[in-house]
């Protein structure tokens, strides 16, 4: 058995299949046993509204990315439009700090990143430097939160929520976790890092006609968004690290398992 804070311990991925490695790679190094199950996945979606949205783009006073999923098929989206064209000046704010890699990715640089890596840590930082009748770009997933564009909206910027992916729950999901599950190795966590992994996940317990009391994991969620929605189906969400980040949810898994093994 390999050596590490996690050895002995089997903890569930369910980040979608291009994500779900970073995760995997921190809870190998702690020794543990990372298993994938893509619970979600992400396609990209264009539209009309898409590309008059980047033809205008430099009329925008603030661009707004709430994921590095937003910022890739934006960017990605831009280039198809506007092909060799340079982006053009404007401010930007990203939730996150992988939304800001993601952004540095493409040689641009965030002008606004929130201490609370969630829509409503977005929302403060931006109230004293939204204007009114600032027109805002929010580019995100078809499955954003309504609360980040009614909030603008009340400060009194012209918001355009402007979907440029769209999440999807994978066809091969049900019957890769049937198959975890059908295994005699014991699943200690299981992961969450966005709501829509929580309402997938449960899809398929109800398609499998399980109960989570089957599995006999512990709920470890990145933040209070996907504990909450957890918390809504009647899961028990033991671990939310204070700092929304994998880093620091896989530093909380390894807590939690200190605190199991010292009693």
């Amino acid at each position: 058995m390999s050596g590490g804070p996690l050895a002995g311990k089997t903890i569930l991925v369910t980040r979608a299949k291009e994500q779900a490695n970073d995760l995997s790679q921190l809870i190998k190094e702690q020794g543990g046993n990372a298993v994938e199950v893509p619970l979600i996945a992400f396609e990209s979606s264009f539209s009309k509204e898409i590309g008059q949205a980047i033809r205008q783009l430099k009329d925008y006073e603030w661009l707004l990315f709430t994921s590095a999923n937003g910022v890739r098929f934006f960017i990605d989206h831009y280039k198809t439009v506007q092909r060799n064209e340079g982006f053009p000046a404007i401010k930007i704010a990203v939730v996150g700090t992988k939304t800001e890699e993601a952004l540095k990715s493409y040689h641009l640089r965030a002008d606004l990143l929130p201490k609370d890596f969630v829509a409503e840590g977005l929302i403060e930082a931006l109230s004293p430097k939204v204007k009114k009748g600032d027109r805002v770009l929010v580019a995100r997933g078809n499955l954003g939160r309504v609360e980040l564009i009614q909030e603008l909206t009340q400060l009194g910027a012209l918001v355009e929520d402007l979907p440029v992916y769209e999440t999807i729950h994978p066809k091969t999901a049900t019957k890769e976790l049937e198959a975890v599950l059908n295994n005699k190795v014991k699943i200690d966590y299981v992961t969450f890092t966005s709501s829509s992994q929580v309402h997938h996940f449960m899809n398929v317990l109800l398609d499998l006609g399980k109960e989570l009391s089957e599995v006999g994991a512990k709920i470890a969620c990145i933040g209070p968004i996907a504990a909450r929605t957890a918390r809504n189906y009647g899961l028990r969400v033991e671990i939310i690290p204070h700092t929304y980040t994998i880093e620091h949810l896989v530093e909380q898994i390894i807590l939690d398992s200190k605190e199991e093994y010292s009693k």
